[in-house]
């Protein structure tokens, strides 16, 4: 599997697990990395839209159903073999949606090779009631060179 397609999971971040009614954006996110992080594909369903549409690699899951059938389990695995720092966080909110940009930095070992990568995240939200829900994920990873982030 590509780098691309794994390093997705490492935006898993230090962050509390979730909690149902998360109050905002940046915290549903943060407790979407931390689900992945825990391997709880429960808090995960909870935290995405039944028909969430996840790109990465050039491709795209169109479901829960269809992630969790796929790219899930390899994604829970990499966050929790990875540390990963956050660089920036941009929060894009009006109305009932929401868009949080996230670029951080993977570094640690995964199927005994080495990572080091530059990862960047888009997640769009949707309201409903007083409840946030993923509905939209973009994933990017570049892996960094020995002498510099990019």
């Amino acid at each position: 599997m590509k780098l691309v397609s794994i390093a997705v999971a490492a935006l898993v971040f230090a962050s509390p697990a979730f909690a149902a009614g998360a109050a905002t954006p940046a915290s549903v996110v943060d407790a979407f990395g931390a689900a992945l992080k825990a391997g709880d594909a429960a808090a995960l369903e909870n935290l995405l839209a039944p028909d969430v549409f996840i790109a990465e690699s050039g491709g795209a899951e169109r479901s829960f159903a269809e992630y969790a059938g796929h790219h899930m389990p390899a994604d829970m695995a990499f966050s929790k073999a990875v540390s990963t720092t956050i660089k920036d966080r941009r929060i894009f909110e009006g109305g009932s949606l929401a868009t949080v940009v996230t670029e951080a930095v993977s570094k640690g070992t995964y199927r005994e090779k080495p990572v080091h990568s530059r990862l960047m995240e888009t997640m769009t939200l949707q309201k409903s009631g007083d409840d946030w829900r993923i509905v939209h994920i973009h994933w990017s990873s570049a892996k960094i060179e020995e002498h510099g982030d990019h």
